[in-house]
């Protein structure tokens, strides 16, 4: 999609977020997708990528944040276009520990992801879902 239709793959960000997530079998929706990988923070509060799966071994990223950029002001702001806006777009560049070549990860197109200005009213764990590009380079 990215070389033959860009203006589409640039739209599935606020596409996929109108989506609930969870699997269901019976549903031929974005969560039923195979995984490509994880992204999730350490203990010490690192972005970290790992796209290492059972199909494909891609690599590792430990990153540090090298630059942002507000999101679009018309960018899908949530679910059902409600919520707070979508998050920055990000450079991120590869720390120590980085496996598979893996060098930065670049997040855009954002879709949602913003949290409440407030917490109040809200329980006690809360969520807000987001949804983005991300694309990766290697050497």
């Amino acid at each position: 999609i990215a070389a033959t239709l860009p203006q589409v793959l640039n739209t599935l960000p606020g596409f996929a977020l109108q989506f609930n997530l969870g699997p269901n079998p019976a549903s031929p929706n974005p969560a039923n997708l195979d995984v490509s990988g994880l992204h999730f923070f350490t203990g010490a509060g690192v972005p970290f990528f790992n796209l290492d799966t059972e199909k494909q071994q891609v690599g590792t990223l430990p990153c540090a944040k090298a630059g942002s950029a507000p999101a679009p002001a018309d960018a899908v702001k949530g679910q059902g276009n409600k919520g707070e806006g979508a998050v920055a777009w990000l450079k991120l560049t590869a720390v120590d520990g980085a496996t598979g070549n893996l060098q930065s990860v670049y997040r855009l197109n954002t879709a949602g992801g913003s949290p409440p200005a407030t917490c109040q009213g809200m329980p006690a764990a809360f969520s807000v879902e987001y949804a983005a590009e991300y694309w990766f380079y290697s050497t």
